[in-house]
C-alpha cells in the first residue's frame, strides 16, 4: 500500500560570537498585534462532496486572486491533487487528481510553478510503467473547461535522479525548468542530482552529488537562480561535517560548496532552498541545531564566505521550531517571513507558527497554530498586492487534513 514517508524530522541582537566562521545573533521573539487570521479553506480528504485533497506539504503560489498548490494525498484516487482556492471567497477547485498506477505519478510533495499559462510540479513516486520510473515532472494546462496533465519527465534513478522531494520548480528566461532529486545520480552516486529540463523535455544532469569527495547529499528542496543564471541550493546531509551544505552551480557549470554546516550553532539539516537579497547575500533555514536546538535562520555572504545566524529557534511557546522546506520570503521593507513546523502555543500544543524577522533581528510571531486553524505548516508563504499573507498547513482545521490560511495586516 502506498503511504506517505515519515518526515525527518531569539528586539535586538544581544550577543555576538565567532565559531568556525559563524556570526551568531541571539534575538528575542515578541508577539504580534492587530493581525486578522482567517481559515480560507479546510481540506476534507474525502469524496463526499467531490474528490478533495488532503495534507498539503508545500506552500501556495498566487495568480490573480487565486491560490494554487498541491496536496500529497486525497483526491479521487487518493494519490494527491492540484487545487485552487479563491482569496476572496475561499471556494476550492480541484484542477487535477493524480491517478497513480500505472501511468500517472502520485504524492506531489512539492509546490507549483506557473509559467506561460500552465502549472508545473513534481511527484515523488510513480508511475509503475515503465518499471524503473521513480517520480515525475508534470505540467497542468487548461484545455477547454478542463485541466489536463502532461508528464514531461520520468525519473529513473541511475544515472537519472529519483524522488524529487519538496521541490518547487524554477524557470530561466529561456523556459528551462530546474530542480533537484533526493536520490539517484551517476552510477555509484545515488545521493541526488541537480537537473535542468529543456522546453522540449530533454533532461540535463547538471550535478550528481558525491559525498565521498566532500560533497553534499540528499537535496530536499529545489534551487534558486540569480540574474546571471547561477544556481544556489542546499543539501540536507553530507559535506565536510556531515550536516549539510550550501552550494553554488554557475551558469558555466562550475560547482562549489559555499558552506559546510557544522551541526553546532549554525544548525544542521538545511532543507529549504536559499533566497537572495539585492546585494547577493543568501538566506535560508536549518531544520535542527542552533543554540536553541530547533533550527536556525541564517545569512551567508559570498564575498566573505561568512555565515551569520540571524535567529536560533527554541521551539518554546514564545517561539517557533523546526522550519521545514519552504523558502523564505522578503517584503518590500526587507523583512523576512517563514513558517515553523513546531513551537508556538495553542490548544493542542506547539504545532507551528508563521513568523516575521525584521532587519534589526526582531522576531515577531504572527500566528500560533492551535489545530483548529491548522497544524504543522511545512511550506513557505506568499503575499498579495494588498499585503495579505497566505500559507498552508499539513494537517488540522475543520477536519484533520490541512488548511489554507490568510493573514491580514
Amino acid at each position: 500500500m502506498k503511504s506517505i514517508r515519515v518526515r525527518m524530522f531569539s528586539m535586538m541582537a544581544i550577543a555576538l560570537a565567532m565559531l568556525v566562521g559563524v556570526v551568531l545573533l541571539v534575538v528575542i521573539a515578541i508577539p504580534a498585534h492587530g493581525q486578522t487570521e482567517t481559515v480560507l479553506y479546510s481540506f476534507s480528504g474525502t469524496p463526499s462532496s467531490g474528490p478533495d485533497g488532503a495534507y498539503p506539504l508545500s506552500g501556495p503560489i498566487l495568480q490573480g486572486t487565486t491560490l494554487y498548490g498541491t496536496t500529497s494525498q486525497g483526491g479521487s484516487a487518493g494519490n494527491g491533487t492540484v487545487w485552487g482556492v479563491s482569496t476572496a471567497t475561499g471556494k476550492e477547485t480541484i484542477l487535477y487528481n493524480f491517478q497513480g498506477e500505472p501511468y500517472d505519478g502520485w504524492f506531489p510533495y512539492g509546490g507549483l510553478a506557473y509559467y506561460k499559462g500552465s502549472f508545473y510540479g513534481t511527484t515523488t513516486n510513480g508511475p509503475t510503467e515503465p518499471e524503473d520510473a521513480a517520480g515525475t515532472v508534470f505540467k497542468i494546462s487548461k484545455s477547454g473547461k478542463k485541466y489536463v496533465e502532461t508528464i514531461l519527465h520520468l525519473f529513473t534513478g541511475n544515472p537519472d535522479g529519483l524522488n524529487p522531494g519538496y521541490v518547487m520548480p524554477v524557470f530561466d528566461k529561456e523556459g528551462n525548468l530546474y530542480g533537484t532529486t533526493e536520490g539517484g545520480g551517476l552510477p555509484g552516486q545515488s545521493n541526488g542530482i541537480v537537473f535542468k529540463l529543456a522546453p522540449d523535455g530533454v533532461e540535463t544532469i547538471l550535478h550528481s552529488f558525491n559525498p565521498e569527495q566532500g560533497d553534499g547529499m540528499t537535496p530536499m528542496s529545489g534551487v534558486t537562480l540569480d540574474k546571471k543564471g547561477d544556481i544556489y541550493g542546499t543539501t540536507a546531509a553530507g559535506g565536510k561535517y556531515g550536516y549539510g551544505t550550501l552550494y553554488e552551480l554557475t551558469a558555466a557549470g562550475d560547482y562549489s560548496v559555499l558552506y559546510n554546516f557544522t551541526g553546532g550553532n549554525d544548525g544542521e539539516l538545511p532543507y529549504s532552498p536559499p533566497v537572495l537579497d539585492k546585494k547577493g547575500n543568501l538566506y535560508g533555514t536549518t531544520e535542527q541545531g542552533g543554540s536553541g536546538e530547533y533550527g536556525t535562520l541564517y545569512q551567508f555572504d559570498p564575498a566573505t564566505s561568512q555565515i551569520a545566524i540571524l535567529h536560533s529557534f527554541s521551539g518554546s511557546p514564545n517561539d517557533g521550531g523546526r522550519p521545514w522546506a519552504g523558502a523564505l520570503v522578503f517584503d518590500k521593507e526587507g523583512n523576512l517571513y517563514g513558517t515553523t513546523s513546531s513551537g508556538g502555543y495553542g490548544d493542542c500544543g506547539g504545532v507551528g507558527t508563521i513568523y516575521k524577522l525584521a532587519a534589526d533581528g526582531t522576531e515577531t510571531i504572527l500566528v500560533n497554530f492551535d489545530c483548529s486553524n491548522g497544524q504543522v505548516p511545512l511550506g513557505g508563504v506568499v503575499f498579495d498586492k494588498a499585503g495579505n499573507l497566505y500559507t498552508t498547513t499539513e494537517a488540522g482545521g475543520a477536519t484533520p487534513n490541512g488548511t489554507v490560511i490568510k493573514l491580514t495586516p
